[in-house]
């Protein structure tokens, strides 16, 4: 793709991202998803999966993204001293980085253990530290057992903070257990406001846009006309890109859900951390996990931004027309090979929720309807907060 068309598409985003924010009554910490994110009606995995995702730092959040918090507060307790003294390292002297390392690789290689951090440091002793040293080194880590990070360690490897979901082909996902669940969802969904309408014409709404609300919307989501690897729509996402779109619609139920991080999770370690940029004696300085900047600087810290809220909608209906004039060879390839969606409803075929229909008129333009019926959700994007 060009880059004149990259930035046309980038300019859309932008417009359609702040006419749904002002509609739906969201602020600036919204970030619309990137197509229509099917909720799954089976089990809360998608739930679970967008809470625990690390939103990009863009106004459009992709659900696709491979860092999470849970994996990065991992890290982040494996970087931090125990609350009681120091009394284990000074023991340890020159073994203790052996024992953090030791520590650091077991998990990593037994994601799974539930075994807890005395008993891998028991491990650790009999098989590292000269046999007489063990009672004492026992003895010193006895002493920081209880401390709030060890039992924090020891909860974010319990198995039964976490949930397994099996998908339709039979593969085996195992996440972090979130709140809200897709039966407390559907029960705040149903519930919900309503209802919103919205009339987005994007020639006026980007000469409104900001240079800021622009860069904000860069994404690796560039399409119009999306067909997956297979099919190529250069030309027509560039005629579509620089003639613009109106949308017209209506959603008749929205429910924005808060987001509560399971037994896992102990914010006081969180905060403890985050309250104590370059204090040595809360930061393990032989740890190789990380420091405060890898973790919370803006914007690139592992732990820089989180998601606060999850936004829901269902029972919709819009019109989405493209202002460029359209052959009927150009409409059969658009309708026979844009499975994955034209802009701004994206969504693999398989895993639709909402219906597409296509439709050339009588004056050559495209114009599409999708539709989602009630008692069907969809995931329209994420409020996000900052690590604080």
């Amino acid at each position: 793709m060009n880059s004149d068309t990259q930035t046309n598409v980038q300019k859309l985003n932008a417009a359609w991202k702040e006419v749904v924010t002002k509609a739906l009554g969201l602020d600036s910490s919204f970030k619309l998803a990137q197509g229509s994110l099917g909720l799954q009606t089976s089990d809360s995995s998608g739930l679970f999966s967008m809470a625990d995702a690390i939103p990009p730092n863009t106004d459009l959040y992709d659900a696709g993204s491979v860092a999470t918090f849970s994996g990065g507060y991992k890290m982040l307790l494996q970087a931090l001293l125990a609350e009681q003294g120091t009394d284990l390292a000074t023991y340890l002297g020159d073994n203790y980085i052996n024992w953090i390392n030791y520590r650091n690789a077991y998990f990593n290689a037994n994601p799974m253990s539930e075994d807890s951090q005395e008993a891998v440091f028991k491990k650790f002793a009999n098989q590292r530290l000269d046999p007489q040293s063990v009672p004492g080194a026992l003895s010193a880590f006895q002493k920081q057992a209880q401390a709030p990070l060890n039992l924090a360690l020891d909860a974010v490897r319990k198995t039964s903070n976490y949930q397994q979901f099996t998908s339709t082909s039979g593969q085996i996902t195992t996440l972090p257990i979130y709140a809200p669940t897709l039966d407390n969802a559907k029960s705040q969904l149903n519930a919900g406001a309503g209802p919103f309408t919205i009339d987005f014409d994007s020639t006026e709404t980007e000469k409104t846009l900001t240079q800021t609300q622009i860069e904000g919307a860069a994404s690796g989501f560039w399409n119009i006309f999306d067909g997956g690897a297979t099919a190529n729509f250069d030309k027509l996402n560039a005629k579509a890109a620089s003639s613009g779109f109106t949308i017209q619609g209506q959603i008749n139920k929205i429910a924005t859900l808060s987001v509560t991080r399971g037994n896992w999770y102990l914010d006081n370690e969180y905060k403890r951390a985050i309250n104590a940029k370059n204090d040595m004696s809360v930061w393990d300085p032989q740890s190789n996990a990380g420091n405060w900047g890898l973790f919370f600087n803006q914007p690139d810290g592992s732990l820089a931004r989180r998601v606060s809220q999850i936004v829901l909608v269902s029972d919709y209906e819009f019109t989405v027309t493209s202002n460029a004039t359209y052959s009927d060879q150009e409409y059969q390839q658009i309708k026979s090979s844009a499975t994955f969606g034209i802009w701004p409803f994206f969504s693999a075929s398989a895993s639709a929720t909402h219906t597409t229909d296509v439709q050339l008129s009588s004056s050559g333009k495209l114009v599409t309807t999708f539709k989602l019926d009630k008692g069907l959700f969809q995931i329209w994007g994420v409020t996000v907060q900052d690590a604080s």
